[in-house]
């Protein structure tokens, strides 16, 4: 790679980072209001059919690709023939579950005795069709490090997602709201996406393209099949075993902490991906980007998920209501289970940019077994067995995966540990001090603690990152104090007339 190859893929880099993070960050919030709201105007178990439908839906949408979307952005050099290839296996193989799925939605609503199951099945199996299209042109964005185009779209998309649900909701859809908001939502991506990508949907299936993305593919398929089962078996088993009201409670406890999880650190990974693919070459570059990464993945998440945690039960009581109680403690735990996700995130990225996806595939796929027996054992205990469950298997995820890191790179525990630490730092002290306030005032209303709680935790991290001596807060506020000089500058002319 040449020098000028280089600074042009770090611009890029560095503005796909901060659109597909900044946007989606704010769009998190909008997010979160929809889901609130949704909250109070369905009920437990609207939301424990939605989980049902999703996990069996995502898991056989996963089938479709079978990692070839991956290989794709992985692989040096890329032909259209490779993308037509991959459009026309996705399609046919989308095309056998659409039909799969139509014939089998009442056996499957028979078999979690949820009758209203079947027609909502038939009806978001939709999805395979509208996704299997919109694969190509999402996947050619992402290689070309186009996630400018790609985060404005994803905007649009939550914005016509909130319009729909909201609408339907209020004149009592039920979980149809859902549904219809999905799918409606997920049309509009795809022209989107083709008009931008300008990529044509050519049906032209040639093995010998698809070979070339194999074995790269393959491996990443088996790890993507692993890694979506252990993200579903919990809800799939706490469904079967206690019912779509409880799972419901589940869903949405854990529905919160994966928010800042997808919209942020899966964001923040997938770009990570495309750049270090492109550097494989460069193991100075790529460690550079890396550590980048590791860092910034951190401090914007720790404080998110941590305050989360700490102050799951007035935020459960203020903005979805007392009906939401029992999903507290499991709250609690899926946030800091959450964190480690996140922090596994670019670790895993790092992995599979430099084709070590066997190893990654094979570690998940060992303590996803362990996973299974911990949830069969766990469950009938209460939900909040189960995510303690999904907490320490997290932790084990995010463990192994760095010593697979470590397996070839120099990235050390004490390296690792430098990186980690302004944000862990911040956020326990961010935590002790909403303990404090939640602990020792006294407030008359619920929602009086809860904000006052947000506004002392948003205090406190930001005082901890102005004053921590850490190299990398050194970094971040010189750049804010060069923006904040170049703001004065600009309007002081104006000031001065």
């Amino acid at each position: 790679m040449t020098i000028s190859e280089s600074k042009n893929l770090s611009e890029k880099t560095k503005q796909s980072m901060v659109w597909y993070t900044t946007i989606p960050f704010i769009m998190h919030f909008f997010r979160l209001a929809n889901s609130i709201i949704l909250a109070r105007l369905l009920l437990p178990s609207d939301f424990g059919i939605i989980g049902i439908i999703t996990v069996i839906m995502f898991y056989c949408d996963s089938f479709t690709n079978f990692g070839f979307a991956r290989a794709i952005i992985q692989k040096t050099e890329i032909k259209k023939n490779h993308y037509y290839s991959f459009f026309s296996f996705n399609l046919t193989i989308s095309l056998i579950f659409f039909i799969t799925i139509q014939l089998s939605a009442t056996s499957i609503a028979q078999y979690f005795s949820e009758p209203d199951l079947s027609d909502a099945l038939k009806v978001f199996s939709f999805m395979f069709l509208i996704t299997a299209c919109n694969a190509g042109p999402t996947v050619k964005l992402k290689r070309e490090l186009k996630f400018k185009q790609l985060a404005i779209i994803d905007s649009t998309k939550v914005i016509v997602s909130m319009a729909v649900s909201l609408t339907f909701a209020l004149n009592g859809f039920g979980f149809w709201a859902m549904i219809y908001a999905m799918l409606i939502s997920q049309v509009i991506t795809f022209f989107l996406t083709l008009f931008v990508s300008k990529l044509k949907l050519k049906l032209s299936l040639e093995l010998k393209y698809l070979k070339e993305l194999f074995n790269f593919s393959l491996w990443n398929f088996i790890g993507g099949q692993v890694q979506l089962f252990g993200d579903s078996i919990d809800r799939l088993m706490i469904g079967k075993m206690l019912g779509a009201t409880t799972l419901g409670f589940y869903d949405k406890a854990i529905g919160f902490p994966m928010m800042p999880n997808m919209q942020l650190s899966n964001r923040l990974s997938s770009v990570s991906f495309s750049s270090f693919s492109r550097l494989q070459e460069n193991p100075e570059e790529l460690k550079n980007y890396f550590s980048k990464i590791v860092f910034i993945n951190a401090f914007i998440l720790a404080p998110l998920l941590v305050g989360l945690m700490s102050v799951a039960e007035s935020f459960t009581v203020v903005l979805l209501g007392e009906k939401w109680l029992p999903m507290v403690s499991s709250l609690e735990i899926l946030s800091m289970s959450y964190l480690f996700v996140s922090l596994s995130n670019p670790i895993i990225a790092m992995n599979f940019a430099v084709a070590k996806v066997k190893q990654q595939t094979l570690i998940r796929a060992t303590i996803t077994i362990f996973l299974i027996i911990g949830l069969y054992n766990a469950i009938p205990y209460g939900i909040e067995y189960a995510a303690s469950v999904i907490l320490l298997f997290n932790i084990l995820i995010f463990t192994c995966s760095y010593l697979l890191l470590k397996s070839y790179s120099v990235f050390t525990w004490r390296m690792l540990a430098l990186y980690l630490a302004p944000a862990f730092l911040g956020a326990s002290i961010m935590y002790m001090s909403i303990y404090l306030v939640q602990h020792f005032i006294v407030f008359s209303e619920a929602w009086q603690l809860l904000a006052t709680s947000i506004i002392v935790g948003i205090i406190t991290y930001l005082i901890c990152a102005f004053t921590f001596p850490f190299k990398q807060l050194k970094f971040i506020r010189k750049k804010i104090n060069n923006k904040m000089l170049s703001l004065i500058k600009k309007f002081q002319p104006q000031m001065s007339k």
